[in-house]
C-alpha cells in the first residue's frame, strides 16, 4: 500500500482491520466457550488440559518471530491472509480431536497459526498509525474484544439449542474462511519504509530496555485476558455447576467489557497519558478480581468480572502504540517482539493456573490475576512516557 492514501483508501483499509481483528476474537470466543466441553469428551483435568494449552501455544513463539520478518518483507496482507486460513484449517481440526496427542499436535498447529496471524493485524495497525496519524490501535482491540463477546454468546445459544459442540468447530472454521476471502480481496496497511526495518534487523529491538518492558507488560495483560475469558467460563460451568449458556455469560462479560475499555481507553490516555491510565488500569483490575473471587454470588462474580474486563482492557493497546512510536520503521518486527514475549504470558497462564487449580481449586488458580495485575502497576511507573 503506498505511502499516501486518499480519504477512501484510508476508510477501506480501517475497516479491513476491523474484520481481521474482529475475527480473531470470533474464533477465540468460539473456543473460550466450547473448551469445557471437548474437556469433558477428552476427559482432561485442569492440569492436563493447562499442559496440552502451553505446549501448544509454545509453537506460536518462534512462529511470531517469523511472521514477523515476513510482513516486513512481503507486507502485512498476505501474511494475515495465509494464517488465517491456516488458523481456520487448524480450528476446524482440534474440534474433531479423539485422543489426547492427538489434541496437542493440533494445539501446535493452530497456536502457530493464530500467532503470526497476530503479528500480521498488528504490524497492519501499526503501519496505518503511521500512515493516518490516527490512534486506531485501542480501537482495533476493541473489535477483538467485541469479536469475542459476539463469537462466546453465538456459540454458548448454539450448544444450548442442542448443536453437537464439534459441529460447532465446523462452523467457526467457515466463518473465519469467509473473511479470509474478504481480506484477500482488500488490502491491508503496510509499512511503506519495511526495508528500514529488514536492514536493521529484529535484534536490536530485543535489546531495546523500553521494548522489552513493554513487552512484559503486554505478557502479563496476555495473562490476565486469557484467564478471563479461558478460565471463568470454566470456573462458572465447572466449580459453580452452571449452565452452558449462563456458564458462556462470564465470556461474553469479559469480552463486552474489554470492548467497552478499549475505547474508553483512548480518552483516558488523552487525559492522564499512557503511564497513569495503566497504572490506574492495572488496580482497578486486581480489586475486580478480588470481588468475584471472594463470593459465590453469579451477579456479584460477573461485576467483578466486568471490572477486571474493563480495565486490563486498556494495557495491552496502549503498550503495542507506545511500541509502535518507538520502532516507526520496523512495524512487522516490532510487533512480532511484542507479540512473541506477550504471548509468554498465554505459555505460563495455562500452567499457573491450571497447576494452582489442581492443588487448591480454581477459585485460587484465578488469585493469580490479582498478582499479575500488581506487577503490572509496578511496571508501569518504569515505563517510557512518550504520550
Amino acid at each position: 500500500m503506498p505511502a499516501r492514501l486518499g480519504q477512501a483508501g484510508l476508510a477501506t483499509a480501517y475497516g479491513l482491520l476491523l474484520v481481521s481483528f474482529a475475527l480473531l476474537g470470533i474464533i477465540f470466543g468460539f473456543w473460550q466457550i466450547l473448551l469445557p466441553d471437548l474437556t469433558r469428551a477428552l476427559g482432561l483435568t485442569p492440569g492436563t488440559l493447562g499442559t496440552a494449552l502451553s505446549i501448544g501455544l509454545a509453537a506460536s513463539l518462534p512462529a511470531m518471530g517469523l511472521g514477523g520478518r515476513i510482513a516486513d518483507r512481503v507486507g502485512a496482507q498476505r501474511v494475515v491472509v495465509a494464517a488465517g486460513i491456516a488458523m481456520a484449517l487448524a480450528f476446524a481440526a482440534v474440534g474433531q480431536a479423539r485422543h489426547y496427542g492427538l489434541l496437542i499436535v493440533l494445539l501446535l498447529l493452530f497456536y502457530a497459526a493464530t500467532g503470526i496471524y497476530d503479528v500480521g493485524i498488528n504490524a497492519a495497525a501499526m503501519a496505518y498509525e503511521g500512515l493516518s496519524g490516527r490512534r486506531v490501535i485501542t480501537a482495533m482491540h476493541a473489535a477483538y474484544s467485541a469479536g469475542g463477546a459476539t463469537g462466546a454468546i453465538l456459540a454458548g445459544g448454539l450448544l444450548m439449542s442442542g448443536i453437537p459442540f464439534r459441529a460447532l468447530y465446523l462452523g467457526g472454521a467457515l466463518i473465519a474462511l469467509a473473511a479470509m476471502i474478504a481480506l484477500a480481496l482488500g488490502r491491508l496497511p503496510n509499512d511503506p519504509t519495511h526495508t528500514a526495518g529488514i536492514s536493521a534487523g529484529a535484534s536490536g529491538l530485543y535489546r531495546n530496555r523500553a521494548i522489552l518492558l513493554i513487552a512484559a507488560i503486554v505478557a502479563l495483560a496476555f495473562l490476565a485476558e486469557a484467564a478471563l475469558t479461558n478460565w471463568s467460563a470454566l470456573y462458572l460451568r465447572t466449580s459453580l455447576a452452571l449452565p452452558a449458556l449462563l456458564g458462556s455469560s462470564s465470556v461474553a462479560v469479559a469480552h463486552l467489557s474489554m470492548a467497552t475499555g478499549r475505547v474508553i481507553s483512548s480518552r483516558a490516555v488523552a487525559r492522564w497519558g499512557r503511564q497513569r491510565t495503566i497504572l490506574g488500569a492495572s488496580l482497578l483490575t486486581a480489586a475486580g478480581m478480588a470481588l468475584a473471587l471472594a463470593t459465590t454470588q453469579v451477579a456479584i462474580i460477573l461485576l467483578g468480572f466486568l471490572i477486571a474486563g474493563l480495565t486490563i482492557a486498556a494495557v495491552a493497546p496502549v503498550a503495542f502504540s507506545l511500541a509502535g512510536d518507538l520502532a516507526p520503521h520496523q512495524t512487522g518486527q516490532a510487533s512480532a517482539v511484542i507479540t512473541t514475549i506477550g504471548y509468554a504470558g498465554l505459555l505460563i497462564g495455562p500452567s499457573l493456573i491450571g497447576g494452582l487449580a489442581e492443588l487448591a481449586g480454581l477459585r485460587m488458580g484465578l488469585t493469580a490475576v490479582i498478582g499479575v495485575a500488581l506487577v503490572i502497576a509496578g511496571l508501569s511507573t518504569r515505563m517510557p512516557t512518550r504520550e
